[in-house]
């Protein structure tokens, strides 16, 4: 009888306790006792059990079963199938009805002598309030480490250090006056957190995660940078822990981590916890100010050519600009760093707004153009689906091969020929191999689909650019229907020239 074996740790902690090493170890001593041979081992190594959306192995697991790949599944215990009682129950059933027996030795469950599943739903239900409970718990202790004043975080804030012996934060000499610049530069000189970014990056100051010597730390100081600083009621000196939570709902089956603002009369302050850096009457009417200059943000227009329009310099997105002779687009690039990352390539919205309706109108009269699009859409389609058949193809006989392999080992392993020894490590690289391949094979499948997903993308295109030649399309609420449903990406360069790419994977360009 075929057997294959499920191991699943979510954390270096768990694996401490409750090794995959051990978890396999079992399994197959099990699958021995019992005559079984391992064909297969289905490893979710640092995966969640709450969900079961990222745990690849397990639905690869599901997809062989009804396969008829082998005949039984050893897992150590339900709380290895999953934590989630609906997905647990789920997989039971799925495994009931191929029929594929499941057998969980440390919940001393087997479909083949049980006779309900009672005791199978009671021990997902109670891992399920274990897993729970094991959250609520390192809830607690994080609160009553806050409570203590103890800080829990591997990144100090900008402006501070961590003192190594005590854990408690200490003014940075050369930070602290960076971030009491900040401050002032807001409050007191009307400066916007894009010019204070600048002006720090200009002058060369280390930014918040340079200081820290973070691997992949930037050498610009960004506007979300300065907001954070401003935001933070750090600096006043006092320590705020329990401020946002993380908690669980259950959509489609699956679980989803939200996270959620704590109201402030249940967060825990801690007064005086170190040297503070700004006065707590500046921290509040920066608050106050940010509040007044995000409410006139925004003018109300909304931006036909949003995440459309680029530039082919930098590759950033354009932003649209209402102040920017009446309404430009300039780019992403430029508005964050100024000249010195790249120049502004604007244009007036009007003016790009022409320049689309004048090249559909030219699309749709242009008949030979509208072909060439179509043929080389269906040129390209064709091409690639015929090559990842023949990869499929080539895959399933390999995958033949394998099964062949494996049967001529396990003669040889009867014979006597192969030490049970050999026999286990020629299996494991056959398995190896084997996996690799089904993972190439399902990246095929799901390519074939979205290829698929491309024709009728161009039959979609064809109606659209044929109703649109119907259409007066002066009007912006059937210029923006054009946007979303045919054209994929604007480039703007240096001078207002223009590049449309319409959204049949890019396949022809306008000059």
């Amino acid at each position: 009888m075929k057997c294959a074996i499920y191991a699943r740790v979510s954390t270096k902690r768990e694996e401490q306790q409750n090794s995959l090493q051990n978890q396999i170890a079992l399994a197959e001593s099990i699958a021995r006792e019992q005559g079984f041979t391992v064909v297969g081992r289905y490893i979710d190594n640092g995966i969640s059990g709450s969900g079961m959306k990222n745990r690849a192995e397990i639905l690869r697991l599901l997809d062989d079963a009804k396969e008829k790949k082998f005949d039984v599944i050893i897992a150590k215990s339900v709380s290895r199938l999953g934590r989630n009682s609906l997905n647990s129950m789920q997989t039971a059933d799925i495994l009931e009805r191929i029929p594929v027996r499941l057998i969980l030795p440390e919940d001393n469950y087997d479909t083949e002598t049980s006779k309900s599943r009672f005791m199978f739903n009671l021990k997902v239900i109670l891992s399920e309030e274990e897993n729970s409970k094991f959250s609520e718990r390192i809830k607690l202790g994080l609160k009553s480490s806050a409570e203590q004043g103890k800080r829990r975080v591997s990144v100090s804030p900008y402006g501070y250090t961590v003192n190594p012996l005590t854990k408690n934060l200490e003014v940075d000499e050369t930070a602290a006056p960076i971030l009491k610049e900040i401050f002032w530069l807001y409050l007191h000189e009307g400066w916007g957190m894009f010019k204070i970014s600048n002006y720090l990056s200009q002058k060369g100051v280390l930014t918040p995660r340079a200081t820290t010597g973070a691997a992949n730390a930037g050498t610009k100081w960004q506007q979300n940078s300065v907001k954070l600083i401003l935001n933070n009621p750090v600096y006043t000196g006092k320590l705020i822990f329990h401020r946002e939570e993380t908690t669980g709902t259950l959509a489609d089956s699956e679980l989803y981590k939200i996270r959620r603002k704590i109201e402030t009369d249940k967060q825990i302050v801690i007064e005086n916890a170190h040297p503070a850096l700004i006065s707590e009457n500046d921290f509040i009417a920066v608050q106050e100010l940010m509040k007044r200059k995000g409410k006139h943000k925004s003018n109300g227009k909304e931006s036909l050519f949003s995440y459309i329009v680029k530039c082919p310099d930098c590759g950033s997105g354009m932003h649209f600009k209402p102040d920017r002779r009446n309404g430009a687009y300039v780019c992403g690039g430029y508005v964050r760093h100024t000249s010195t990352y790249c120049s502004s390539h604007i244009i007036e919205e009007q003016k790009l707004l022409q320049a689309v309706k004048d090249d559909l109108k030219t699309l749709i009269k242009d008949n030979v153009r509208i072909e060439r699009l179509y043929g080389l859409a269906d040129e390209k389609a064709n091409a690639l689906n015929s090559s990842s058949t023949k990869e499929l193809k080539r895959i399933d006989k390999q995958l033949a091969e394998m099964d062949l392999r494996f049967d001529k080992l396990l003669g040889l392993h009867a014979e006597g020929v192969v030490t049970t020894e050999q026999f286990k490590h020629q299996n494991e690289r056959i398995a190896l191999q084997q996996q690799d391949l089904a993972n190439k094979k399902t990246e095929l499948h799901l390519s074939l689909k979205t290829r698929q997903d491309l024709n009728g993308q161009l039959q979609v295109f064809r109606k659209e650019v044929e109703r649109f030649a119907n259409l007066d399309i002066d009007g912006e609420q059937v210029i923006k229907q054009v946007l979303q449903r045919l054209i994929h990406k604007i480039e703007v360069f240096e001078g207002g020239k223009i590049k449309i790419q319409y959204n049949l994977s890019n396949l022809l360009p306008s000059n």
